[in-house]
C-alpha cells in the first residue's frame, strides 16, 4: 500500500513539471482515481487503513 502512495506522490510531483496545465490536471486526476480504486479494493476485503505491516 505504501508503495502505491509513494508512486502516486511522484506522479503528482511530475505533473507539476508539465508545460500544459491540462496535462497536469489529467495526471493528477489519474493518480486520484488509482488511489481511490485501490483503497476500495482493499476495503472490500476488510483491510483497515490503520493497520501497518511491520517486520
Amino acid at each position: 500500500m505504501q508503495v502505491l502512495f509513494r508512486g502516486t506522490y511522484w506522479c503528482r510531483f511530475w505533473a507539476l513539471l508539465q508545460k500544459r496545465e491540462e496535462d497536469a490536471n489529467e495526471m493528477k486526476a489519474a493518480c486520484r482515481m488509482l488511489e481511490t480504486s485501490v483503497m476500495q479494493i482493499f476495503a472490500q476485503y476488510g483491510w483497515q487503513f490503520s493497520n501497518r505491516i511491520t517486520f
